[in-house]
């Protein structure tokens, strides 16, 4: 079935960032790149499209005119040079390895780690699938072979972020010059086989996100602690916040009503409980008003109450351990944050060494 110029356009405007009109056209590794760089690197390729969309409809239609035109020129030469071919390899190489990269723990990357090689083989993999994924766009093709082979031989040599940048330089570089060839025929799938293809891309690629976010993410409190999104997420589902869901929505709301949306977001950082400091106060039995007199003594109270050796019984010395852990880093998590805050006052103070009365 011939497709409609007019239906391109009518998706290319409503759904172009999302790369509808492209799929409509079956061009799906377009449509990949255009969701996955939000239109094209936020709009530019999308803008593009407005003049590009005829040649893709007499493409996918194969016009006959089209068709000869195209036919003569494999028969000359192979694909001509595009700067905006290049580009595209150079961004989705980039974005790629740069996410594989961001999607492993820091533990794993920093140096002196001994993981470090998982970075080593992973990084210049994303970085050929990017630059594969834009060179077979359309007509033409790309070699994945060449583009693997240049990314791990350039990517030890700067082995950081920086790395991934000339990795993909010279991986561009080498596929245009050596690794570009025309597309003689296209291979038609199903809708069914193309939806789960596209499907499958996507959730790995939302997974690398995912990963990224979970693992190198920060949270700032409200008294500017930075704490890791993973570390908040953890302390979040112990918290009573956690345990008291449907109030938290409530006091959200009801703080919405009061503040608007201006300070909501500081409001939804407090009640997931980042730093485990309501969780802690929740383990020893102390309210949000307990001074540090109270803190201290009912850590001590507590870690002799439940020390291990106070116990006979096998299972009940286990579970005491367990409770006896719990208190300490319960009691661990106050103390860092109560001289975090002291030496935090400290520093605001104008004056230092003033008693007061």
């Amino acid at each position: 079935m011939a497709k409609s110029l007019v239906i391109a356009y009518v998706l290319w405007f409503f759904g172009g960032w999302f790369g509808l009109h492209h799929f409509y056209l079956r061009r799906d590794r377009h449509a990949f790149i255009w969701w996955s760089t939000c239109g094209g690197v936020f709009g530019i390729g999308w803008l593009r499209d407005l003049c590009q969309l005829p040649e893709y409809v007499r493409d996918v239609n194969e016009d006959k005119d089209y068709m000869e035109e195209l036919t003569a020129r494999m028969r000359k030469a192979g694909p001509k040079y595009s700067t905006w071919r290049f580009g595209g390899e150079m961004v989705m190489g980039i974005l790629l390895g740069c996410l594989v990269h961001s999607a492993l723990p820091e533990e794993l990357t920093a140096d002196g780690s001994p993981y470090q090689k998982i970075v080593l083989l992973l990084c210049p993999l994303g970085v050929a699938i990017g630059i594969h994924l834009v060179g077979n766009v359309g007509r033409e093709m790309a070699s994945f072979k060449v583009a693997v082979v240049t990314a791990y031989l350039t990517y030890p040599v700067f082995f950081n972020l920086n790395g991934i940048t000339y990795s993909t330089l010279f991986s561009a570089i080498a596929v245009n010059w050596k690794g570009r060839s025309w597309r003689r025929s296209k291979r038609k799938s199903g809708l069914c086989r193309r939806i789960s293809i596209l499907g499958l891309c996507g959730t790995l690629y939302l997974i690398l996100w995912g990963s990224t976010l979970y693992y190198n993410s920060y949270v700032t409190t409200k008294d500017g602690e930075v704490v890791k999104l993973r570390d908040a997420v953890q302390n979040f589902f112990k918290s009573p916040a956690w345990a008291e869901t449907k109030q938290t929505f409530k006091d959200l709301y009801a703080f919405y009503q009061i503040h608007g949306f201006g300070r909501i977001w500081e409001q939804i950082v407090e009640s997931m409980d980042p730093q485990g400091e309501s969780n802690a106060r929740r383990v020893l039995g102390l309210t949000d008003s307990a001074t540090q007199e109270e803190i201290t003594s009912a850590c001590r109270k507590l870690s002799r109450q439940w020390h291990p050796d106070k116990q006979k019984d096998h299972k009940a010395k286990k579970a005491a351990q367990e409770k006896f852990i719990e208190i300490r880093k319960s009691c661990d998590v106050l103390s860092d944050i109560s001289i975090k805050r002291s030496e935090r006052n400290k520093s605001r103070s104008p004056t230092k060494d003033r008693t007061e009365f």
